[in-house]
């Protein structure tokens, strides 16, 4: 019947179809295998490596091939076309071409964070009337230090009265802000930011619950303020600190200077109200007169 003739027919097409497909596919994926298959080892790219004759080898093979020869100028192994610049200037610019493709986007947003770093740089200094009164400051007051006798005796409800601390001015409400600061190597200090309304006349404790998005140094290790508190590992020579707060993403990042390289982020900031600068020393041992704190 004529149903059982077209049936017939569409059965045959369809098989037809199938197995043009994949005679179709069978040969892309030889072609694809052949376009990804090294012609000295005869197996897979490892680090490929093309020649300006456009001709690909793993970069080892052309290494061996290279050491064989013991030939200075590179030679290629399928049309022997002898190129310009020598085998170490190829792998050279190989390497590097690979380290900018791999490092790109990271090198890009270091970058683009220094750009912004610059743009959010404060001209910042420090509040006399909040420091404790152990405190010494410069006249610039740009740099505190921590000594042994009392200095401001007259009280002042805007004063840190048992802990030895300071705010910075301006205090930031929006934006970004961003201040370095130098510290003694081997000493302790912290350093961040806190709530302008963190009660000064108490013992409490220096943390998040309290309003205080801080890092300490404490034994050559960098704390942060919270809660479990995290304890990270720095290098011993850190000296310059900077600070990059970012109110509208209610966080604020530290980061050693020297090696360009983040220490901490504390995020969910509260900016419910003004936040300002902090800087807290140690107390001098016996003999020593602590080391300052200085804005760069």
């Amino acid at each position: 019947s004529l149903t059982t003739i077209t049936s017939e027919r569409a059965s045959i097409a369809l098989s037809t179809l199938t197995h043009f497909s994949f005679f179709v596919l069978t040969t892309m994926a030889k072609s694809l295998k052949a376009e990804a298959t090294c012609p000295v080892c005869l197996d897979f790219f490892s680090k490929p490596f093309s020649l300006s004759c456009a001709h690909t080898f793993c970069c080892d093979c052309l290494k061996t091939w290279a050491r064989e020869r013991k030939e200075p100028i590179l030679i290629c192994p399928m049309c022997r076309k002898m190129h310009e610049r020598s085998l170490l200037e190829e792998w050279q610019m190989t390497a590097l071409t690979f380290l900018i493709k791999q490092h790109g986007p990271l090198l890009e947003q270091r970058l683009h964070l220094s750009d912004r770093l610059l743009r959010s740089r404060e001209d910042m200094t420090l509040d006399a009337a909040t420091a404790n009164s152990l405190l010494v400051l410069s006249s610039d007051l740009r740099s505190v230090q921590c000594g042994k006798i009392c200095n401001n005796p007259m009280e002042d409800p805007n004063r840190f009265t048992y802990v030895t601390c300071v705010l910075g001015t301006p205090c930031f409400s929006s934006g970004r802000h961003y201040w370095e600061v130098e510290v003694g190597e081997g000493k302790e200090w912290s350093l961040g930011v806190c709530k302008e309304s963190v009660d000064r006349k108490v013992k409490s404790s220096l943390s998040t619950e309290h309003g205080f998005w801080i890092i300490s140094m404490k034994a050559g290790a960098i704390y942060s303020s919270s809660f479990p508190q995290i304890r990270i590992s720095v290098s011993p020579s850190l000296h310059h600190v900077g600070i990059f707060l970012d109110i509208e993403m209610e966080e604020v990042k530290f980061f050693d200077v020297r090696s360009d390289t983040l220490i901490y982020t504390h995020d969910q900031l509260s900016h419910s109200e003004p936040l300002r600068p902090f800087f807290c020393l140690e107390l001098p041992g016996e003999g020593d007169s602590g080391a300052p704190l200085r804005i760069c």
